[in-house]
């Protein structure tokens, strides 16, 4: 890891900590201190594959739709094929690769991804920055691809060719990163989502994400117990996946979105529920 920017704390804070190119510093990414209120449009207005936006304070973070799963009606997404920052990024049905590190997609165990806003400093803008990880275990030491996109790290024709767009157009790094979510999606997250799935219902208490345990009578994590008739469902906001109670607006039981797997809550809780 040698670019400047936002990576998960590796102390276990569950902050982003700033790397500036040589050492960790001690900067973290400031977290919302309360639940977000949670202004989601009904689900048959929500677009099948846009992205979905949240504002919090100063930081600012983007995830694909993935709170209900669509995978059976998703069409087949087309290979990735990119260079960012020089280093040639590769996906499609079989694997994932960046630069020297590549993983087939059944061989994947975790994966995160997220945006944060990158403030001034070090002799950068501000700017944003998408992130993609996907990896085995152990989290800290096991093989991963990591890819960090920012609005100057792909050549204009590069995006121009894999968004359709012209090089001129907003959006086209966020638009390479959501491919690539697609692919992970497709071919990864299905089959962890169910194996997480059918561990639950065989009696199994299952540890997702670092801070959350799902068991066969509900969930579990940060000093809250809830049981499924008390579940309504995940979403995703402010950098966290936040679980909602069914009598109640207010999300009680959160993990942070960067940390693994967190990602998969949503879907998993929807079929455990079913």
């Amino acid at each position: 890891m040698s670019q400047p920017g936002w990576y998960p704390d590796p102390y276990g804070t569950g902050s982003l900590r700033w790397w500036d190119g040589e050492n960790w510093t001690e900067r973290l990414n400031p977290e919302p201190s309360r639940p977000p209120r949670l202004r989601l449009p009904a689900q048959e207005q929500r677009p099948r594959d846009d992205y979905e936006e949240t504002q919090y304070g100063e930081n600012h973070y983007a995830a694909p739709h993935f709170q209900q799963p669509t995978w059976e009606a998703r069409p087949a997404v087309q290979p990735l094929d990119v260079n960012v920052r020089g280093v040639h990024l590769y996906a499609d049905d079989r694997f994932v690769a960046y630069g020297n590190a590549s993983l087939q997609w059944p061989h994947v165990e975790w994966v995160a991804y997220w945006a944060a806003e990158r403030p001034a400093g070090y002799g950068q803008v501000a700017g944003t920055q998408w992130i993609f990880q996907a990896g085995r275990y152990p989290f800290r030491g096991g093989p991963r691809v990591e890819v960090v996109i920012e609005q100057d790290s792909l050549p204009a024709s590069a995006m121009a060719r894999e968004t359709g767009a012209t090089p001129d157009v907003e959006g086209e790094p966020e638009h390479v990163w959501g491919r690539l979510i697609q692919l992970c999606q497709e071919h990864a997250e299905q089959r962890l989502v169910a194996e997480l799935a059918r561990r639950v219902r065989s009696g199994e208490s299952v540890d997702v994400a670092q801070g959350l345990t799902v068991h066969p009578g509900g969930v579990r994590g940060n000093r809250v117990s809830l049981s499924w008739a008390a579940i309504a469902g995940a979403t995703v906001d402010g950098g966290r996946v936040w679980i909602q109670q069914a009598s109640s607006a207010a999300p009680v039981l959160y993990i942070p979105q960067q940390n693994p797997n967190a990602v998969l809550i949503p879907a998993l809780l929807s079929q455990l529920k079913h």
